[in-house]
């Protein structure tokens, strides 16, 4: 049995080490509450920065929206650009064939207007005269009596007469022939110069829409640079996460190890604190055992909780 005063003796020692060890608990829970602080500092500095880049996704995605919306634009422009220039193309096409013929048509109206003149060089004289003359000579030979010879020469002079005029008639032929072929291939100019109005017309929309779809693309391309931009601060600002980041988890483990020897410490500090109040107590009821005793030996009463903690500590 231990004499009281090793009791206390040790009693002093457990408090001289509960003592310290509620120092170092002290010292694990500032630690632990500095680690915290500056958890809780880089958590509030990766939030603000993920709250930047945030906003930075935001606009980029916003300007990459409105970029694809002038895109599609751009190409709905581009494509009735390309349609109207097709209708261009059929215009001329159709402007072409139709000079074309009216340059054939005209090519041989002139070609008529040749032969008529070369028809009209073999009358020697107004037409009027000519057919003057017929009618004199068809009224000699129906009027008087003529010699075979006379006869002979006023048949020969008729018919000499009468090519002269089949030549005027035939000239006359080829140029109103000519005029008709001036006339169809004015016709066909006409409706030549109607396609080439349309022409002109159409390839003035089709410039107006190519205008259009160049001005689209130039503001995509600009706003696209811009959203480019965001992007890249949107990059950076994640880039400065991550060591952060790093940071924070090297903490929250160095946290987490702390909180583990906080508690082992705390156990330690309930272990002291109910060997301390054991010993003590054993120290309170050694004193009453001494008591409980003399009183016995001098046969004097105790009680039965008195006998129980005689039997407790295997007094009796």
């Amino acid at each position: 049995m231990m004499p009281s005063e090793d009791k206390l003796q040790r009693i002093k020692e457990l408090e001289n080490q509960l003592v310290k060890t509620r120092e170092e608990l002290d010292d694990l829970e500032e630690k632990r509450r500095e680690i915290q602080r500056k958890v809780n500092q880089l958590q509030d500095q990766i939030h603000e920065i993920r709250k930047r880049a945030e906003r930075y996704r935001a606009k980029r995605d916003e300007l990459n929206e409105r970029v694809r919306e002038l895109r599609e634009r751009a190409d709905e422009h581009r494509r009735r650009r390309d349609e109207l220039n097709e209708e261009v193309q059929q215009y001329k096409a159709k402007r072409d064939e139709l000079n074309e013929r009216a340059r054939k048509l005209a090519q041989k109206a002139r070609e008529h207007v040749e032969t008529a003149k070369k028809l009209r060089s073999k009358v020697e004289r107004p037409i009027r005269e000519i057919r003057a003359e017929i009618r004199k000579l068809e009224r000699e030979i129906e009027t008087n009596p003529l010699s075979p010879r006379r006869e002979e020469q006023i048949a020969q002079r008729l018919e000499e007469l009468r090519e002269q005029l089949r030549a005027w008639e035939k000239a006359n032929e080829h140029s109103k022939k000519a005029d008709e072929l001036f006339s169809q291939a004015d016709e066909l100019r006409e409706k030549a110069s109607e396609y080439h109005e349309k022409v002109m017309k159409t390839a003035e929309e089709a410039d107006e829409y190519h205008q259009k779809m160049i001005e689209h693309y130039e503001r995509a391309d600009e706003l696209r640079e811009k959203a480019d931009g965001y992007h890249r601060k949107y990059v950076e600002e994640l880039a400065k996460v991550k060591p952060l980041e790093d940071e924070l988890r090297e903490l929250q483990s160095e946290l987490r190890d702390l909180e583990q020897k906080i508690m082992e410490k705390r156990a330690e500090e309930r272990a002291l604190e109910v060997r301390i109040k054991d010993l003590e107590k054993q120290a309170v009821d050694r004193e009453r055992l001494k008591e409980i005793k003399e009183r016995l030996e001098r046969g004097e009463k105790v009680s039965l909780e008195e006998l129980q903690l005689l039997q407790e500590y295997g007094e009796i």
